[in-house]
């Protein structure tokens, strides 16, 4: 019988630019031109390069939808919004008429939002200004729990809260008069929210440091709790992203190391994980923090180190141990604006059984050779395994 090998998945997050990106448009395709991609030009020379639309509009780009996705999970038949997975984890319950919500500190400049990762803030920062907004926003109904650094959940009554306002990195260098929630009390939430964080001490002191201060708490997304089924095959998964492990503390798959932030760290959970026949799941947010930064360069160069210092060292170990390695996005971000994209994003599967098919680079052009991206994208796992 045929060996199935052992699956590594390496979700680069937010790498890839628009579908119809041209060569000088795409930070993928820069980095391979500019020579400074040495293990991706490799792996896709020696594998397959195809495509998959992990979401099908651009809000659900920055949900839980691309993870289960990935995870193979269907997201239409499951809660979506990042503040269910969050909420579920902290282990705080919801009353019948309750909610969760997302609750985010945003940076404001002349009452516009200038940044949506108002940090890096200490753990001590972020709890003492947490516990501040915590007070405030109880006087509308809403209650804040920990979460980790800007991004925290709250528990609300679902009446209160307004479905349809936009997350944090849809409202960048909006004007907060132009963003404001429909629904009185989380409109009263936010400015209560504002008012307890805007002139706050911790505040002050970081913006005289020159950094970003936490200068209001952004409440979007609201959601009910998630019901996944847990996964049937030994499987492990790596990342510090606190959305990340909590979608997959939801569809019971074991955080190895989630404390981890050197790839030298990961590596070696990695390699007993593999050698166990689990399939591993290792997400990077470097892509999603370089695209936020509106500049095409530090998109470039973020891929360009996670290259050297992660896909480089993974690729060796996935050959040594005769495993198979996927490695995709897990969504699209506009090269100029950083926002979330609907679009469909490159797949490179490399490694033991797979033989490349057609030479293609690993960019969107490339991919865009192989024909129509797979979609639905929780189709992209069965896929692989199969080949």
């Amino acid at each position: 019988m045929k060996r199935n090998p052992p699956l590594v998945v390496l979700i680069l997050g937010g790498t890839a630019s628009r579908w119809e990106s041209s060569l000088d448009e795409s930070p993928l395709a820069l980095a391979l031109s500019q020579g400074r991609t040495p293990t991706l030009d490799r792996l896709a020379r020696q594998g397959r390069v195809l495509g998959v639309r992990p979401v099908n509009d651009a809000n659900a780009a920055i949900s839980a939808a691309p993870f289960l996705s990935i995870l193979g999970v269907d997201p239409a038949e499951h809660e979506t919004a990042p503040a269910s997975y969050i909420g579920a984890m902290s282990g705080a319950a919801l009353a019948s008429e309750e909610c969760y919500v997302s609750a985010d500190f945003v940076a404001l400049f002349r009452d516009t939002v200038a940044d949506v990762e108002p940090g890096p803030l200490r753990h001590a920062e972020s709890e003492v200004l947490r516990k501040e907004a915590c007070r405030a926003l109880g006087r509308a109904g809403f209650r804040l729990l920990p979460g980790r650094a800007s991004h925290h959940v709250a528990i609300a009554p679902r009446a209160s809260v307004d479905p349809s306002l936009a997350a944090p990195d849809f409202v960048l260098g909006r004007r907060l008069k132009r963003v404001e929630p429909r629904t009185e009390q989380h409109a009263f939430a936010h400015r209560l929210g504002r008012e307890a964080l805007d002139s706050h001490e911790i505040n002050a002191v970081r913006r005289d440091l020159g950094e970003n201060g936490a200068d209001m708490v952004w409440l979007s997304g609201p959601g009910g709790v998630p019901r996944l089924a847990s996964t049937e095959q030994p499987t492990a998964a790596f990342g510090q992203s606190i959305l990340w492990q909590a979608v997959c503390r939801a569809r019971g798959i074991p955080l190895r190391q989630p404390l981890a932030k050197s790839a030298n760290q990961i590596l070696r959970g990695l390699g007993q994980s593999i050698r166990r026949e689990e399939s591993c799941f290792v997400y990077s947010g470097r892509g999603v923090r370089d695209a936020r930064t509106g500049r095409l360069a530090n998109r470039v160069d973020g891929i360009c180190d996670i290259d050297k210092h992660l896909i480089g060292p993974v690729a060796r170990l996935v050959a040594e141990l005769g495993a198979r390695l996927l490695i995709l996005p897990d969504h699209a971000r506009d090269t100029e604006t950083g926002r979330p994209l609907a679009d469909p994003v490159p797949v490179l599967v490399w490694g033991d059984g797979v033989s490349a098919v057609a030479e293609r680079p690993f960019h969107e052009l490339g991919a865009r050779g192989a024909g129509d991206p797979i979609d639905p994208a929780h189709e992209l796992l069965p896929y692989v395994r199969h080949l």
